[in-house]
């Protein structure tokens, strides 16, 4: 059934272009190495990657082993429904269509659309079909709401912690939202989400990379080349980040360009 999705997303969705890869599973993932301890660990990204949504579904399978699980991404959470519909799924042809037929996913191109996301999602899916306890929740409370948007992030994460107090959650979000400490922009004062979320004692990894390419609109849309951000050579968690508001970062070693998945 996997290798068919697999196959679906290369053909159907225009999934990544580096080839197949192996069917999740608890039984060929290992723990990354230095993984900071705590409850809620906030992920910053710069959307439209293979490797970060890749870090997220491998960090997901190895800390499964041991314990309850939730992952959350910037989607918007109104699309919970089918969120949850999917993951009590076979994940066949018919399941993809119906997750991924909302405006979302057919019109969104800000790299959070990405075929490497909708891979994750399938992951996770893969996983708790394997009997691990793994939640998936969507936390942008923005669509339909009037909430500035790191206010509708961290809403949506406070409600989830909220609910499951005790389980620990992996949230990937953009790097500017993941900060623990205020910005100036031209615009005024900006408080990340993760500066909202101080009292639930958050720990935020920023993604650093080699240079590399995203899919983004920046403003036109496509793959777009990147600048090494990167606080030293080397790949894995270490302590310490290249931008303010952030604890620790995780260096991958390859960045490479998802593209939105239901492009042709």
């Amino acid at each position: 059934m996997f290798k068919f999705f697999v196959a679906l997303l290369a053909i159907t969705l225009a999934a990544c272009a580096h080839g197949p890869q192996q069917a999740i599973s608890t039984g060929n993932c290992t723990l990354q190495q230095g993984l900071p301890a705590g409850k809620l660990l906030l992920f910053g990204e710069m959307h439209g990657s293979i490797e970060a949504p890749k870090l997220i579904s491998d960090l997901t399978c190895s800390l499964s082993k041991s314990e309850e699980i939730a992952v959350g991404i910037e989607i918007p959470s109104q699309d919970q429904q089918l969120i949850d519909n999917y993951m009590n799924s076979r994940g066949t042809k018919t399941d993809v269509e119906a997750l991924t037929s909302g405006y979302f996913w057919q019109k969104g191109r800000d790299g959070r659309s990405s075929a490497a996301m909708l891979r994750l999602i399938e992951d996770i899916r893969a996983l708790r079909e394997e009997g691990h306890a793994i939640y998936l929740f969507a936390f942008d409370d923005q669509p339909g709401a009037k909430l500035e948007r790191n206010v509708a992030i961290a809403t949506g994460i406070r409600r989830f912690h909220a609910a499951h107090p005790d389980t620990k959650i992996i949230a990937l979000m953009g790097n500017i939202h993941a900060m623990q400490s205020e910005m100036t922009t031209s615009d005024g004062v900006l408080v990340p989400s993760g500066s909202l979320l101080h009292d639930l004692h958050p720990v935020s990894v920023l993604i650093t990379y080699p240079a590399g390419t995203i899919w983004a609109c920046m403003p036109t849309c496509g793959t777009q080349s990147l600048t090494p951000r990167s606080p030293k050579p080397g790949a894995g968690f270490m302590l310490g980040a290249p931008l303010d508001g952030y604890s620790y970062s995780f260096q991958l070693s390859s960045i490479t360009a998802s593209p939105p998945a239901m492009q042709q």
